[in-house]
């Protein structure tokens, strides 16, 4: 009967390990899911803060011209 007990340890263990291993690798997974989705988002905040810096270089350039020309029509 020792064989027995030892190969129905040797089974448990293994079965232990793998389910351990199958949580583990779905946890992976999930965090580089996690990761992919914030660096998405991220690069999607990097294109909004580039169009938003567009959009104040143009308004700037708006208001200097705006205020430029009254200077331009004094002298």
């Amino acid at each position: 009967m020792e064989w027995v007990q030892a190969l129905t340890v040797i089974a448990s263990l293994t079965a232990v390990i793998g389910i351990v291993a199958n949580l583990l690798n779905k946890r992976i997974e999930d965090t580089n899911r996690r990761i992919e989705d914030t660096n998405r988002r991220i690069d999607d905040l990097k294109d909004d803060i580039r169009e938003l810096r567009q959009e104040i270089r143009e308004i700037r350039q708006l208001l200097y011209k705006a205020f430029e020309a009254p200077h331009r029509e004094e002298k």
